[in-house]
């Protein structure tokens, strides 16, 4: 399982084939009440569901993964965010303390439709192809991040990024990015702090 060291914490990377053995032996090693929770998801959530917490448990060990109130995953002592992407999935975990913490996972190509006018701001940078969905998968960690501070929707377009990534909001919160290129995927990791 190969990891990155993020300036948020650290990022743990899962392949789970889509074969049925495979997602049987992965979904064996969680805990019971993880192993109940994906065996009521659809196949292809389920598979997601094992991916995410077996990642989320590299980093945080036999603790106890559960499910804030908003879907995200929570563990007593640990900020965390889980994403998924195809047959991967990662985890980002920190302890936990006065920051919140997001991860997201993209394909690290152009996307299908044109994205820019849903994601971008008039004062952000025009990008295109797989810079766009590098600035997509930024703004989705940023708003895993700010989502326990604000406890509702935030729109793309809440948020700017300028050409060096400094995030610009009018948000409660502080917020700083990362993001890197992993096989063929944009990793994208923020850390929100209340202000």
């Amino acid at each position: 399982m190969p990891d990155l060291l993020s300036p948020h914490g650290r990022v743990a990377i899962v392949e789970l084939a889509d074969e049925a053995d495979a997602i049987a032996a992965a979904l064996a090693r969680l805990p019971e009440s993880e192993r109940a929770r994906a065996e009521q998801l659809s196949p292809t959530k389920r598979r997601e569901h094992i991916a995410g917490r077996t990642a989320l448990h590299a980093l945080i060990g036999d603790a106890v993964i559960g499910v804030s109130d908003r879907g995200a995953p929570i563990a007593d002592g640990w900020t965390c965010s889980i994403s998924h992407k195809g047959t991967h999935a990662v985890a980002l975990a920190a302890p936990a303390g006065g920051s919140f913490i997001g991860i997201d996972l993209e394909h690290a190509r152009a996307p299908r439709v044109d994205i820019a006018p849903r994601i971008l701001t008039p004062n952000e940078p025009r990008v295109t192809g797989a810079a766009l969905t590098r600035v997509f998968a930024i703004k989705e960690a940023i708003y895993k991040a700010v989502d326990p501070i604000v406890r509702r929707y935030v729109k793309f377009t809440e948020v700017e990024l300028d050409a060096d990534d400094r995030v610009a909001s009018g948000l409660p919160a502080a917020i700083e990015v990362w993001c890197v290129a992993w096989r063929e995927h944009w990793v994208a990791t923020a850390r929100a702090t209340a202000r």
